[in-house]
């Protein structure tokens, strides 16, 4: 029952040491391991090349100009994958000696249709700290239902749940069947923060959830990871995300979905003012908003108006 175990890095030679020898400390061992760095230009190639006779290690590939998209190195990596489970653990994030072995044992009891499956991610900065074990990302779309193991169908979960926000924190933190790739479509995955939220529900369109509470992966939030240094790309993909939901899924939109809406279009005012997001981007995030929020005028206006008068839109 092979995995394979996809790591994607770019300068984050900080962290690549404990991210590889978390992956070679699981207690589950039949896994080979792909390394892909995407030209860095700080001392990975010197972390990298420590294991490059590792008897796990099968593939390390080094990019000789950057993809400009980690999730063009996953395409990568899937396809050099041979194992029927693939791992994309990112290179900045670490994992319990137990994550592999807790992840299959949840695809074993789950129905066959079971597509991926996800765990509890804790956030931690860069010296390992760890700053919130409140999971208040994911309890203010629902106070109870992280808190205990589950297997949803993928269809109601995106319509319930990813169609308000990315409600699978960390990529790191799930366990795919690999067969899930055949459904996506690498040339529409033109993102560079938010392609894993548009992979997961492609995916579920088809296939099947299950998640465990169990805390066994560690997702790192510092100046160098993508998010932080994309925030405005960021907030364009994920209307372009919600457009997408909303073109493949049954969504009713409810007061959950219209406190998320308006936080996300508060943010967006902001970053215009504060001149980070330009008018034509602007412009193409209120066209994405047409597809999908039948209210968009009416929260546009209502937005602006509470920016004026300082109302928090925070949920």
């Amino acid at each position: 029952m092979l995995v394979s175990v996809i790591v994607p890095n770019y300068n984050h030679a900080l962290f690549l040491g404990k991210r590889l020898e978390t992956v070679f400390a699981q207690t589950f061992q039949d896994f080979e391991v792909i390394i892909l760095d995407d030209c860095s230009t700080d001392d990975s190639r010197t972390v990298i090349e420590q294991y490059k006779h590792h008897p796990k290690v099968s593939h390390i590939i080094y990019n000789e100009s950057n993809s400009g998209s980690a999730f063009k190195q996953w395409q990568k990596g899937i396809s050099l994958a041979k194992g029927k489970y693939i791992w994309i653990a990112e290179s900045d994030d670490y994992s319990e000696p137990l994550f592999l072995e807790k992840m299959i044992g949840v695809f074993a009891v789950s129905p066959a249709n079971t597509g991926l499956v996800y765990c509890k991610s804790l956030p931690v900065d860069e010296h390992n700290f760890n700053y919130d074990d409140s999971d208040r990302w994911m309890k203010r779309v629902d106070p109870d239902k992280w808190e205990r193991d589950f297997s949803n169908i993928g269809k109601k979960e995106v319509e319930d749940y990813l169609s308000v926000q990315c409600t699978i924190p960390n990529a790191s933190a799930v366990l795919f069947d690999a067969r899930c790739f055949n459904e996506i479509n690498w040339g529409d995955l033109d993102f560079k923060v938010c392609g894993d939220w548009y992979v997961y529900v492609t995916i579920l369109k088809r296939y099947d959830l299950a998640y465990t509470s169990l805390p066994l992966n560690y997702h790192r939030n510092h100046h160098l990871n993508a998010r932080s240094q994309n925030t405005g790309s960021s907030l364009f993909e994920q209307y372009k995300v919600l457009a997408y939901i909303s073109k493949n899924f049954k969504i009713t939109q409810n007061a959950i979905h219209n406190k998320a809406f308006g936080e996300r279009l508060s943010q967006v005012l902001s970053m215009v003012k504060q001149g980070r997001i330009s008018k034509s981007k602007f412009l193409g995030i209120i066209k994405l908003m047409r597809r999908f929020d039948k209210n968009y005028l009416q929260r546009l206006l209502r937005v602006w108006y509470g920016k004026v008068r300082r109302i928090d839109f925070n949920f």
